[in-house]
């Protein structure tokens, strides 16, 4: 079996562990995929890290849309590559579809350069390997659930108060979750306990 690897980074011979599975698990892993398609999504800005995609239980991948025009605005014109490595005993499947990490560096067997990103997205959606929920289409439900989520994560991350590429990222393209958080500073707590009843954490 081929493993993937996507990445925007240019020359590489060994993927090194750098990412933490989770917040309980610090360990340093290399991530891998056996999809193809699902590994091109990787190939991201990773001071931003928006990754809005999973590999559902029909197989296919579904990518959903959380600002207008999304999938367009982060791949279109993105080159980058998809590295290839052979399948080890130290591959470990996770708790995420789709996704194999093991915590020791990978040799690259094989590497394919993507010009466009996006374009090569767009093969997989016309097969329907893809599966593209754009805003556009969604129910006015459906977009508040985004809204709350966003000021949730706002008000979490204290994005008002950084001065990074990924907060600029976040009041660019959720500028009405952006400006909430804002207007109302006295309700961060209240805010983040209700999210957080609400989703049982």
């Amino acid at each position: 079996m081929t493993f993937y690897h996507g990445s925007s980074i240019a020359g590489i011979a060994e993927i090194g562990a750098k990412s933490e599975i989770n917040e309980r698990e610090k360990a340093p892993v290399v991530y891998l995929t056996p999809n193809r398609a699902y590994a091109l999504f990787y190939i991201r800005d990773l001071e931003v890290n928006f990754v809005t995609c999973g590999v559902t239980a029909a197989g296919y991948i579904r990518y959903d849309e959380r600002f207008p025009d999304q999938l367009r605005m982060l791949y279109k014109g993105k080159s980058g590559y998809l590295y290839k490595c052979g399948e080890s005993t130290d591959f470990k499947t996770t708790s995420t579809r789709g996704v194999w990490v093991t915590k020791n560096p990978v040799l690259v067997e094989g590497v394919e350069y993507i010009p466009d990103v996006y374009e090569e997205i767009l093969k997989y959606e016309a097969t329907g390997e893809v599966r593209v929920i754009r805003f556009e289409t969604l129910t006015d439900g459906q977009k508040q659930d985004i809204f709350d989520m966003l000021v949730n994560y706002i008000y979490k991350n204290d994005m008002i108060n950084q001065f990074t590429r990924k907060a600029e990222f976040y009041r660019n393209n959720f500028p009405d979750a952006w400006d909430y958080v804002v207007r109302h500073p006295d309700e961060k707590q209240t805010r983040i306990d209700e999210w957080n009843k609400r989703h049982r954490r």
